[in-house]
């Protein structure tokens, strides 16, 4: 599965920060937000309900901060800022004003100036969580170990918040995947939201740890069985692990039974692979085409379309779409060669006709030329290939159709005074096949030679003892 990618998906993560949540677990704040940002691009016509709501409100600063932060998400910074001042004059010692107004800054880009009003509300008012996560978030990129320094502050005032899953996504943002998952794994998993329980998931997959990735994602379907980012997971965990019907299971329940999706590029390549884990290459082809239609950009799927049709040992498509892959490249690579030359090989085989198996391996040996020529380091390697190739169109070792080709890795590959193990047995080979095209030849002095530098590699070589004791 070496086609397969961790990527971090922004699809994949459900987003929401502590405050947003606040909001949502109090509908009437919830409610005034939802006025204000609905009619952000006509802001007067929300005034009445939120006076009425101010009204009723104005001695509560979390009220009265909602307010002015609905505003800031709606872009305006002078009324967010009003309300601001309002929540701090309705209870200066409550952290919601001072952290509306970091919120502010922090908008304008201004980290200095929003830091300190966060360690104002830190200061004022110990008790809120909001005032030590926003300061860490502050420089959570910059310095995400000083940003879990004020966490742990906090953890000492609040021993009940979620410190470690807060620290975590710091590690997480600033791509810390290792650290992110070290933090996660502290957590209880039952306290964590959806999209934390999302978050874990995803990041456990960046770090490779497909099975926990899988167990999380599953724990989080069985409590939100249509959500799409644990179906996602668990499809593409599953892929990674090889789990075919189970990859296949969950990536139609991702496109077919997700309370929403919005599907990305990956989705369909990864459907492409499971379909082609199972052999199923005509559906592997429809999910790869589907992927290219979204993103025509990403050439490897039409490598992995090439592949696909190969497999179906329709090497005519195979050989167009490999040659749309190279189009789509700058510079054609030595694996790029190989599997060109490959799919002759490949085709070779199923031909019926000897012209035509002899013109797909001429084809292939076409590959390796050019491949010695592009990659001169690589030549050795080439040579030998094309020997194999030519001894396949002429398996009659007396003719010596693969003669030359295995003389001159023979020759280049010999002479080297420090060989690999896997030299030495392809020496071997051609040392074999040199020593037994002389001695068929009647010429048995140069079988002798080639007889004699084979025992020095392989001192139990049968044939070569046999041309010795001629």
């Amino acid at each position: 599965m070496k086609a397969i990618k961790y990527v971090l998906a922004a699809a994949l993560l459900i987003g929401g920060t502590a405050q947003v949540k606040a909001q949502e677990e109090n509908p009437e704040f919830a409610a005034i937000a939802k006025v204000i940002v609905d009619n952000k691009n006509d802001l007067k016509a929300a005034e009445p309900q939120v006076k009425e709501f101010f009204k009723n409100n104005k001695k509560n600063p979390d009220a009265v901060a909602a307010i002015g932060r609905a505003y800031l998400d709606a872009k305006d910074a002078e009324n967010a800022k009003k309300y601001a001042d309002l929540a701090i004059k309705a209870n200066k010692k409550a952290g919601a004003g001072y952290i509306l107004l970091g919120d502010i800054e922090a908008s304008k880009d201004n980290a200095g100036e929003a830091a300190n009003w966060y360690q104002t509300a830190m200061t004022i008012d110990p008790q809120n969580p909001m005032g030590y996560v926003k300061y860490a978030r502050i420089y959570q990129k910059v310095d995400p170990a000083g940003a879990v320094a004020a966490l742990e502050q906090l953890r000492t005032i609040r021993p009940d918040y979620p410190v470690d899953a807060e620290a975590a996504k710091f590690y997480y943002r600033a791509g810390k995947l290792g650290k992110a998952l070290e933090y996660y794994d502290k957590c209880d998993k039952s306290k964590l939201d959806r999209s934390q329980l999302a978050e874990y998931a995803t990041i456990a997959y960046a770090n490779q740890k497909n099975q926990k990735s899988l167990d999380i994602a599953l724990y989080g379907k069985s409590k939100e069985p249509g959500h799409a980012a644990f179906n996602r997971l668990a499809f593409y965990n599953n892929l990674v692990l090889q789990n075919y019907d189970e990859a296949l299971k969950y990536a139609d329940l991702l496109f077919n039974h997700s309370d929403s999706l919005k599907a990305i590029y990956s989705d369909y390549e990864n459907y492409g692979h499971a379909y082609a884990g199972k052999k199923d290459y005509n559906n592997a082809i429809k999910q790869f085409e589907k992927a290219y239609e979204m993103d025509n950009s990403k050439r490897d799927v039409l490598k992995f379309i090439s592949d696909a049709h190969m497999n179906n040992k329709n090497h005519a498509k195979a050989i167009d779409y490999f040659n749309q892959y190279l189009a789509k490249g700058s510079k054609k690579s030595v694996n790029d060669y190989e599997t060109l030359a490959n799919i002759y090989i490949d085709l070779s085989e199923i031909e019926t006709s000897a012209d035509a198996k002899k013109r797909a391996l001429l084809n292939a040996d076409e590959q390796y030329a050019e491949l010695a020529k592009a990659f001169p380091k690589n030549k050795d390697y080439a040579t030998y290939k094309r020997a194999g190739i030519h001894h396949s169109i002429n398996p009659d070792v007396k003719q010596g159709e693969a003669k030359p080709y295995y003389e001159e890795y023979a020759n280049s590959v010999g002479a080297k005074a420090e060989k690999s193990k896997g030299e030495i047995a392809t020496l071997g080979v051609a040392y074999n096949y040199l020593a037994v095209y002389y001695i068929q030849n009647d010429n048995v002095a140069t079988a002798k030679e080639y007889a004699e530098k084979l025992l020095q590699i392989q001192p139990d070589n049968e044939t070569a003892k046999q041309i010795m004791a001629l």
